[in-house]
């Protein structure tokens, strides 16, 4: 094990892949401009809020380091990912412009090294984003020739917000598009070492990779929003039950339950934008993809349902609890979350909201500011809410069994409870289930 390994952008992956590596026993350099985040990491403090991540920091802080200087980072290691942000552009596809700076930076070094070095994309592009604009800004930059002076390699991550760490720690599988043979064979043999888990490694080329990433999430999304769709007839059916459906129709090996719960619909910093991006990418080559828009439209359909389903049960001086601001359980998060959505829907229509997000509201509040009231006790919570809307599928909801006291109405799409579990003054509405008798 020879190589040293630096990692390009410090956010919630990049700073976990540099803890990660770090903890199997690489000597690890972060780079990024933000000098906050070098500053945290050279002081042992996690620059991102993420399950564990601090822990992994303080354990194997002798190998780590961060710094602004690409010189530093790239003389210094053989092997460079690339985790910068790709955010949406206007056209509804991903801009590349921040890998593109990171290139430039990193071509220029590699210009003044007389080893090979390999370079690694982990974030999210289109196809044909590595051949026609990435690998030529390397090449230009540095030089030299990608597949005969310096390698090339996209392998984006599966992960996701909460359990980055136990992701990259147990992957279901390394997906890596190689430019050639040898840049390949470097990024498996390094990956063999990397996981807890045997996982499969599946090389490719690159524009092969780049349809696999977005395509993986855009079936995920296709595969939550049929559950949502069952969901929602269950819902009207007599003696309909959505989890009965789901765990049925899941024990088809064909099929499997993993993401076939009907809930509320999927957010997050990946799924919502790799689907509408890759109806952007299908137009670009002229081919239609119905299931990419309809999944889309279904899944924005949902807020508004639940808001139908709320303010039938409220009056307009009903205060209204939302439980839950982030998009799924384990975070503060909330990046395309639909509870925030509905909360903030709620607040625009006069209706006083109060939240409660187990995770904390940082984040949240930069993106509702005072618009909602925030109770960080559950009790204050419950004991001032009048109809309480459930958003996460959260563990520490349980507690909302001993808290509710008062008359108050629950909503839940996840059907965490059973009206069995409250006192009869609570009116717990579970969705997708339908008591009603034929």
């Amino acid at each position: 094990m020879n190589q040293n390994i630096s990692v390009v952008g410090l956010g919630k992956l990049g700073a976990c892949m540099l803890a990660v590596y770090a903890s199997k026993k690489y000597s690890v350099i972060g780079v990024d401009k933000n000098l906050d985040y070098v500053n945290s990491i050279n002081n042992g403090v996690a620059p991102v809020e993420e399950t564990d991540l601090q822990k992994y920091i303080t354990k194997n802080l002798k190998r780590i380091r961060a710094t602004r200087n690409y010189t530093e980072a790239i003389s210094k290691t053989e092997i460079t990912f690339i985790i910068v942000p790709t955010p949406t552009d206007k056209t509804g596809g991903f801009s590349v412009e921040y890998v593109i700076n990171a290139c430039i930076d990193i071509g220029k070094n590699i210009k003044n090294k007389n080893k090979y070095h390999l370079v690694v994309l982990t974030s999210t592009v289109l196809p044909l984003d590595c051949h026609k604009k990435i690998i030529p800004v390397l090449e230009k930059y540095s030089g030299k020739t990608c597949g005969v002076d310096f390698g090339f390699c996209y392998s984006p991550e599966f992960i996701a917000i909460g359990s980055v760490i136990h992701n990259l720690l147990n992957p279901d599988f390394f997906l890596i598009g190689q430019f050639d043979k040898k840049s390949g064979d470097i990024l498996e043999s390094f990956y063999s070492t990397t996981c807890n888990n045997n996982s499969t490694i599946k090389r490719m080329s690159i524009p092969n990779a780049e349809l696999t990433k977005i395509s993986l999430n855009h079936f995920i999304t296709m595969k939550i929003t049929y559950a949502n769709m069952l969901a929602e007839i269950a819902d009207k059916l007599p003696s309909g039950n959505i989890d009965i459906i789901t765990d049925a129709i899941g024990s088809d090996v064909r099929v499997g339950k993993k993401y076939l719960k009907g809930g509320l619909g999927f957010g997050g910093p990946c799924f919502p934008r790799d689907n509408r991006a890759f109806v952007y990418m299908a137009k670009k080559i002229k081919i239609k993809t119905p299931f990419a828009q309809i999944t889309d439209n279904y899944n924005k359909s949902i807020e508004e349902r639940m808001i139908k389903l709320i303010l039938e049960r409220s009056t307009h001086s009903s205060k209204i609890g939302i439980m839950g601001l982030s998009y799924k359980p384990d975070t503060g998060f909330c990046e395309e979350s639909q509870g925030l959505n509905i909360a903030k829907k709620l607040a625009t229509m006069g209706y006083k909201i109060n939240a409660f997000e187990s995770n904390g509201f940082k984040h949240a509040k930069i993106l509702l500011g005072k618009s909602v009231n925030y109770k960080k006790n559950i009790n204050e919570f419950v004991n001032n809410s009048d109809v309480i809307f459930l958003t996460n599928f959260d563990k520490k909801n349980q507690n909302l069994k001993k808290y509710c006291k008062k008359k108050t109405i629950i909503i839940d799409p996840w059907r965490q409870f059973s009206n069995n579990d409250f006192p009869k003054t609570i009116l717990y509405r579970p969705i997708g289930i339908n008591d009603l008798k034929i």
